[in-house]
């Protein structure tokens, strides 16, 4: 591949991660064996849609639930699995649930923990 092409490339690439934050979540999707990626779903999504991005990115068939942790009283919360709330309007009911984990400058990111069934870290097949 020649410069030209390469830089276009690359500057394609910087745009699109750019614009990404005006018209996606972030969300960190931990397991139980505290591995974690990002999991990107459009801020006009259901919780739905935020359930089948996480059941798409790990494949996951046997998904039990999506939950948060409130960072004041580490009280576990289940994320509904819905196409009625939008997940925008969630996070705004919910703001002591849904606090950024990484620090300014960088995007707003969100964790959310999967909980894909499996209760003991040695059964989990993907770890840190």
């Amino acid at each position: 591949m020649n410069q030209e092409l390469q830089d276009k490339y690359d500057n394609h690439i910087i745009d699109l991660i750019r614009q990404l934050p005006s018209t996606k979540y972030i969300f960190e999707i931990t397991k139980c064996c505290n591995y974690s990626t990002f999991v990107l779903v459009n801020k006009c999504g259901t919780l739905l849609d935020l359930y089948k991005e996480v059941s798409i990115c790990f494949v996951c068939q046997t998904m039990q639930q999506l939950y948060v942790v409130s960072p004041l009283s580490d009280e576990l919360t289940t994320i509904p699995m819905t196409d009625v709330l939008s997940i925008k309007d969630y996070i705004r009911t919910n703001p002591t649930l849904f606090v950024p984990i990484y620090p300014v400058p960088n995007c707003v990111v969100y964790r959310v923990y999967l909980d894909d069934g499996h209760s003991h870290t040695e059964e989990c097949s993907t770890r840190k």
